[in-house]
This record gives C-alpha cells, structure tokens and sequence, in this order.
C-alpha cells in the first residue's frame, strides 16, 4: 500500500446541524427512521470514550514490559435539551397524562403531568454535520433522562441526558456488531 498524504488522508466531520434519536435504536445502518430532531443546548452535547487502562507485567531483570493487555475505557454521552413539548416529556420519563384544566391563581393552563422517574431510554443517535455532508452514528445508547432547572433567569427548563452504548449479541453479518458509522453524503 503507497503511502497516503494529509490531503488524501482530510475526510473531516465538523459542526453540527442536527442531532437526530431513534427510539429503541438503529437496527441496521444501511436504513435510519429517525423519531426526533432533538433541540440540544450550544456546548452540552459529549461523546468520549477515556483511555483504556493498561495492565502491563513486569519480569525480574528486563525493563521492558513482558506483555500489555488493556481495558477499554468508559464511553460516555451526555447533551441538555432545553425543551417541555409532551412528546419529549412522555418519551423521557416514560409517561405523560393529560391535563385538560388547571386553575392556579384564575388562569387556566393544560398539558400533561408524569411520574419523575431513571426510565432506560435505548436510543440510536444521527449526528449531522453542519453542512450535513457527513454523519455519525451510534447504533445504541442506554441513556437516562433527568430534569434540569438550575438558573431560571438565564435558562430554560430541560432535560439532561446521560448515558453510554449498550452492546447486543449478534446473530449474523460482522457488521451487525458495529455500534458507530461514520458516513458521508454521496454525491448526487
């Protein structure tokens, strides 16, 4: 194999326009429906995955090390989603009951009302780049929903959320095992 340059080498995701959740996850990555474009606060959205941890063994007398196995490191995600539609609220916290009237100080409000719970969301995410020519995505996240108020005069009410990728057993292609694609548009 010849040698690749930086430029053959210069296939950049950057940005961001949307952040697309499949609910229960992407089965398969030749074919996404997604169920959101989530709203997700500037600057809150991370996926990282730490360094893994190194296990080395040492032998009397050499200074190098005699073997080195590794355990992945944790992968992680979190965004906030500054937003209170019944659709978000109703997926996030696993429930959402009508309200048809609510009197408080003789105004009249409606919407609905849930139980606050940790519910496993099993998501797949679509992320798109800003010019929307490449994508990544992450067949699975087991992720949990938390509400989030903290400066009610700078920002809104919203949830946050956190998680990690869930693995499945695989019954056929390699692929199948895959849990992140990274894509870019074809040209037309």
């Amino acid at each position: 194999m010849a040698l690749k340059s930086k430029i053959e080498l210069k296939d950049v995701f950057s940005g961001l326009s949307s952040i697309l959740i499949v609910k229960g996850g992407i089965a398969d990555f030749a074919t996404v429906s997604p169920d959101f474009d989530l709203p997700v606060t500037v600057d809150t959205l991370s996926m990282s995955q730490e360094a893994p941890t190194l296990n080395r063994t040492k032998v009397h007398g050499l200074q190098a090390d005699w073997c080195v196995t590794a355990t992945p490191g944790d992968f992680t995600f979190s965004a906030e989603v500054p937003s209170v539609h019944k659709d978000l609220v109703t997926y996030f916290l696993g429930e959402g009951n009508a309200v048809a009237t609510s009197t408080i100080n003789g105004e009249t409000y409606e919407g609905i009302s849930a139980t606050l719970n940790s519910v496993k969301l099993n998501m797949g995410i679509v992320l798109l780049s800003e010019d929307k020519s490449h994508a990544v995505l992450m067949k699975k996240l087991a992720v949990y929903a938390t509400p989030n108020y903290e400066n009610g005069s700078t920002s809104p009410f919203s949830f946050t959320l956190t998680g990690s990728i869930e693995l499945e057993d695989s019954t056929g292609t390699a692929s199948e095992d895959d849990n992140i694609a990274f894509l870019t548009k074809k040209a037309a």
